[in-house]
């Protein structure tokens, strides 16, 4: 018996941390396809709530721990000594899971209360399991949605383009109920039941590939009548605290050159990183005058990442700048890097920490008189609800500015990347990155890489892009999707309170 469990438990762990670093850091799409095979053949297999929590807990440790080591290179950029910085990052990175752990388990407890014990409980648990995805954006305190299962799958456009329709959580749901059908198999022992859950695996496949197709066929299509522009990414190779010490005078001068390097006639707008001019924002700064020069002189746009103070708070922002200057009402950073921008208990540690803005700030797109741009800076792009509150504001086109230097050369640079693909298919616009160091990138809107830089170097993309005006489905529905799981856990609920009602002695 103790061999048995030993060898569920090594499954499970192994399950948990391939699951995870597929998410991340493998590129083998297909394979999360058997790698969650052994949790959901233990889950449905498991007799009582005790095996079932150990079941999951046991995957889902591994599989949070595998995606959130990023968080120790956080000490790299935190404005305070060593001392200091690397125990709180290790804090950092414990506390995340323990969180991120925490809010899987919450709708996924729920389970054993729901399931019909037949072939239909893969269904409820994979439905359980998009919420925790989805809690992970919207619970108080900490909202961090870095991993998802889709995650495992972005790098095969075929199997993303379902998230036009009901966002990257139905991808998930996609990729649990296709793999529900292998770990039925394994749990049948009829011939015919086998066969016939072989048939539906390839027939899910088979069904998730031929919409990828059609879809994506569409797009290039339907795309083709749109307003086409040309535009540049460019990004610098200053890395970690380095930037921080870089004069703002300097780095105008090194994005002036970079532009100039590969300039091409016709440009509508350029996109440069994130806080690419280090440096707050004043109306008449010299330092900031050769920008406008810039864009001036090359009839263009620049969009640029740079501090503004607003009622004595420093904001991490975006501009839009033109030959009239920069625009009054930049986008504002709503949400900050935890222990990386915003630090816990500053003022204790006489630490500087910026303010994230409220929704309120950014009313408007950040755009020109052509081009309506929805724009969201570094680790926003995890959060689809930021993109799609701008794509239904009408943005044709969304930008990405990040500073993703302090990554080093750690999977998580990849990992963050990853996100911007998605939101590409999400909201089915042309999408462009620019990444402090890279990954600059411009995505289409089916999440190819038409044009990609990788590496950390002085380095410009100058692509054709089109400005789409249609939104996808989910840009109108939103995350619909988990309404199915929430409506079960609120319904066991009540049945929960009125069954301890009924008991109560009058």
């Amino acid at each position: 018996m103790k061999n048995s469990n030993l060898k569920q438990f090594s499954l499970l762990i192994i399950s948990g941390a391939t699951t995870g670093a597929l998410q991340v850091c493998v590129f083998v799409p297909w394979l999360v396809f058997v790698s969650l095979v052994p949790l959901l053949f233990f889950v449905y297999k498991s007799r009582s709530r005790k095996e079932y929590m150990k079941t999951i807990t046991a995957f889902l440790i591994p599989y949070y721990f595998t995606q959130s080591m990023f968080l120790l290179t956080v000490s790299k950029i935190m404005p305070m000594s060593e001392i200091l910085a690397i125990p709180l990052a290790v804090i950092a990175t414990l506390a995340l899971n323990a969180w991120l752990l925490l809010i899987m388990l919450l709708p996924l407890w729920f389970y054993p209360k729901i399931r019909r014990r037949n072939g239909f409980d893969v269904v409820i648990f994979s439905l359980l399991f998009i919420v925790g995805e989805w809690l992970a954006e919207y619970v108080p305190v900490l909202s961090f949605p870095w991993s998802g299962l889709w995650m495992s799958v972005i790098s095969e456009p075929l199997l993303v383009q379902s998230a036009s329709l009901l966002g990257c959580h139905f991808v998930s749901l996609v990729i649990l109920l296709t793999s529900s059908t292998l770990a039925l198999m394994l749990c049948s022992k009829r011939k015919n039941h086998i066969i016939g859950c072989a048939l539906m695996f390839a027939a899910a496949l088979a069904l998730n590939i031929s919409y990828g197709i059609t879809h994506i066929s569409s797009l290039k299509q339907s795309s083709s009548d749109e307003h086409q522009v040309k535009i540049m990414v460019a990004q610098d190779n200053v890395e970690g605290r380095d930037k921080n010490k870089l004069l703002s005078k300097d780095a105008v001068q090194a994005y002036i050159q970079i532009m100039e390097k590969n300039w091409q006639e016709g440009i509508d707008f350029v996109l440069l990183p994130e806080t690419a001019i280090p440096c707050n924002y004043k109306a008449k700064s010299e330092t900031l005058q050769p920008l406008i020069d810039f864009a001036k002189s090359h009839d263009t746009t620049l969009l640029t990442g740079c501090f503004v103070k607003i009622d004595g708070k420093t904001y991490n922002a975006m501009y839009a700048v033109t030959d009239e200057g920069f625009c009054k009402t930049p986008y504002l950073k709503q949400v900050l890097v935890p222990f990386g921008e915003e630090i816990p208990l500053a003022n204790v540690f006489g630490a500087d920490t910026l303010t994230g803005a409220d929704s309120s700030h950014n009313k408007t797109l950040l755009c020109d008189e052509e081009n309506k741009i929805a724009s969201v800076i570094c680790i926003e792009s995890i959060y689809p609800s930021l993109t799609r509150s701008q794509m239904l504001k009408g943005g044709e086109v969304l930008c990405i500015s990040t500073n993703d230097s302090w990554f080093g050369k750690s999977f998580a640079k990849y990992a963050h990347y990853r996100h911007s693909i998605m939101r590409a298919v999400e909201s089915g616009k042309y999408t462009l990155r620019a990444g402090n160091c890279g990954i600059s990138a411009v995505i289409t809107p089916w999440g190819e890489q038409s044009s990609v830089i990788a590496t950390s170097e002085k380095a410009a993309i100058v692509s054709d892009i089109k400005l789409i005006q249609s939104k996808t489905l989910y840009t109108y529905t939103g995350d619909i999707i988990i309404l199915p799981g929430s409506v079960m856990i609120i319904l066991s609920l009540i049945k929960s309170i009125k069954k301890k009602y009924a008991k109560t002695p009058a």
